[in-house]
């Protein structure tokens, strides 16, 4: 997992919670120790960490009261996290910035197959064939271990066949829908 892997040593990454990207950086403050800089929106924040179990992380933050947090992860699908901090569950996309990916998209000519992300149960449908969209609009709400996992279009256009249906169960990797960024006028 990203997230633990980063705490072996410095990373930078782009970090996208409800729409809104920032650049992080991450760096051992004390080789070999517990304490990292974590700087995001110019602000660098020294955190002591301290792993609890697979998953798990305890966060005191010194600079503001020594506030503690216990942070669980997983990934969800590559790239994609569900953290949950304080019984609160936050989605988080995470890049090194090379080539973010909405999905892993196949192309055929103007035609994109969106696949599902993960096995579960297709809770919404939010398009219709004939739909036009924006990239990065959702598509299509998959529910997968109690977490709604929202598809996103991969392009600007217009949406073609749409493969499933509100109580469909998909299968990873599945093409859910097509959407087209031949232009429709």
């Amino acid at each position: 997992m990203m997230v633990v892997r980063t705490l072996l040593g410095s990373a930078r990454m782009h970090v996208e919670v409800a729409g809104k990207e920032r650049l992080v950086t991450v760096e051992p403050v004390d080789v070999g120790g517990s304490l990292f800089a974590v700087t995001w929106d110019g602000v660098r924040r020294v955190v002591d960490v301290a792993r609890l179990r697979p998953g798990a992380l305890s966060l005191i933050i010194p600079a503001s009261g020594h506030s503690i947090y216990s942070v669980s992860c997983h990934e969800t699908a590559p790239g994609e996290l569900a953290l949950t901090v304080a019984s609160r569950c936050v989605h988080a996309r995470i890049s090194d910035g090379r080539g973010r990916r909405v999905a892993d998209v196949a192309c055929v000519g103007d035609e994109h197959l969106v696949p599902a992300p993960m096995s579960g149960s297709v809770i919404r449908v939010l398009v219709e064939s004939g739909d036009r969209v924006v990239s990065g609009q959702s598509l299509v709400v998959v529910e997968a271990m109690k977490m709604e996992n929202e598809v996103t279009s991969p392009v600007t256009g217009v949406v073609g066949v749409v493969n499933t249906a509100e109580g469909d169960t998909v299968e990873t990797g599945e093409v859910i829908l097509v959407v087209s960024n031949k232009s429709h006028d």
